[in-house]
């Protein structure tokens, strides 16, 4: 599992915390048995010499002295003992249904041993076929380990049980921080700059990261209108004087002593219309993209708008020879600006007219489902090379191929504005042979 997701960062926690306390509960629930052992096991070693000392002859009946007075003793009244003559009890407070194995071993229910449930036995043997049993119980009272281990179950669940709680309300806080912060993020690239990371005026660390990634913002806003600004301002103050000098320069070719020259006075009339043309192409990214058309919005019939764009064509289609095919079987309908819409449909196959030889075919296709609508727009002429796709989508990026090699670069720059504004996407691939534009939008209804 790749720690790169918030969930499995969380699970990882979860995981490695669960493991941590599941360790340390076994761990405190064995050691807790062992230490309860050991102290049984000193205990009855020491009843055990206390009633037959090592080293001492052993006599029946001084052992069995020993034993009473142990049974009446406060600290060893608890305490069973048993000493076997070849075998046979000859004393002791408790019987056992079985033979006993020399050592320290176990004892239970099963040895009916009255009042013990589980414990521990020692067995010395102290010669002359005498042997003395030593016997203490390891639960104070009867099932204690049973009540024990729900205990342990109830402490550590309790633990894991809040562990889980706080880790999943942490994960829940910082999801919803991270999705208000996505949202933002994906207003902002939709063309929405006005968009900000809410702020609860809590004043935790998650609220001032808010606050600095909204001057961030702010900044990255100013910084983008004062560019846009001069951008607007150089475009329309060099439109007039380019206006007037073509008027000047159409007024100089009708003149009759420019006969010589009007060729001349022509490519530069042509020249100053191509200057036009991009300073006017620039004015329209630049309003595409400040998304102030998102205003316009309302549900558009893009079969409809698709066939009309087509139409409105036709003329420029039959000067170039470019045939043309409309693959639309059904009627698909988005939410969007219809003007800019129509122009993205005229741009494609604009783009195709004066970029591609006379005779190149084009297919335009439009399809619908419940997510998205997908307008394409297809040619057989050179296409573009895969290394060159990313050129043909900047600004001013013109390429060298086959057709008149017109335009001023922004054709396909600003459908992928317009794309952009409605939430879609433009896409460049190869038709085999020529070029596939592709445009997927979304929110799209059949």
């Amino acid at each position: 599992m790749h720690l790169r997701s918030l969930r499995a960062l969380t699970l990882a926690f979860l995981l490695v915390f669960l493991c941590a306390t599941l360790a340390t509960a076994f761990g405190i629930y064995f050691a807790t048995l062992r230490t309860i052992d050991h102290m049984v096991a000193q205990r009855i070693e020491s009843a055990s010499l206390q009633v037959a000392p090592q080293g001492e002859k052993p006599r029946i009946s001084r052992i069995g002295q020993r034993i009473g007075l142990a049974t009446q003793d406060r600290d060893t009244g608890d305490l069973g003992f048993i000493l076997f003559d070849h075998g046979r009890q000859v004393a002791g407070n408790v019987r056992v249904s079985r033979a006993l194995p020399s050592g320290l071993s176990r004892v239970d229910r099963a040895d009916r041993i009255t009042g013990l449930s589980r414990g521990k036995v020692l067995v010395r043997d102290l010669g002359d076929g005498l042997r003395l049993a030593v016997i203490a119980e390891t639960e104070p009272f009867d099932d204690y380990n049973a009540a024990r281990t729900r205990i342990y179950i109830v402490g550590f669940g309790s633990i894991i049980a809040i562990a889980l709680t706080a880790a999943t309300t942490f994960a829940l806080i910082i999801r919803r921080r991270i999705v208000d912060m996505r949202r933002t993020v994906d207003a902002i690239f939709d063309g929405d700059m006005s968009q900000r990371v809410p702020v609860d005026g809590s004043g935790t660390a998650f609220d001032r990261q808010a606050e600095s990634f909204n001057r961030m913002l702010d900044r990255i806003g100013t910084l983008m209108e004062e560019m846009g600004h001069v951008t607007n301002g150089v475009a329309h103050e060099l439109r007039t004087p380019l206006a007037r000098l073509r008027n000047r320069l159409s007024l100089l070719a009708q003149d009759p002593r420019a006969t010589d020259v009007r060729d001349g006075i022509e490519a530069a009339q042509a020249e100053a219309d191509r200057l036009l043309g991009l300073f006017a192409a620039l004015l329209r990214i630049a309003e595409v993209e400040s998304g102030a058309r998102r205003a316009n919005f309302a549900t558009v019939d893009l079969t409809a708008l698709v066939k009309e764009g087509v139409e409105a064509l036709e003329p420029a289609i039959e000067e170039t020879g470019h045939p043309i095919t409309v693959s639309v079987l059904e009627r698909v309908t988005v939410v969007g600006d219809d003007q800019l819409l129509m122009q993205m449909v005229v741009n494609l196959v604009e783009n195709v007219l004066q970029h591609t030889p006379p005779g190149t075919g084009i297919n335009i296709g439009l399809q619908g489902n419940e997510t998205g609508a997908v307008l394409s727009v297809a040619d057989n002429g050179p296409g573009i090379a895969a290394e060159d796709r990313a050129t043909a989508l900047d600004r001013f990026g013109r390429l060298s191929r086959g057709g008149n090699g017109g335009g001023h670069g922004f054709g396909l720059p600003l459908v992928a504005s317009i794309a952009r504004l409605h939430g879609g996407t433009l896409e460049l691939a190869d038709a085999k042979p020529g070029l596939l534009v592709r445009v997927l939008l979304p929110r799209c209804g059949a």
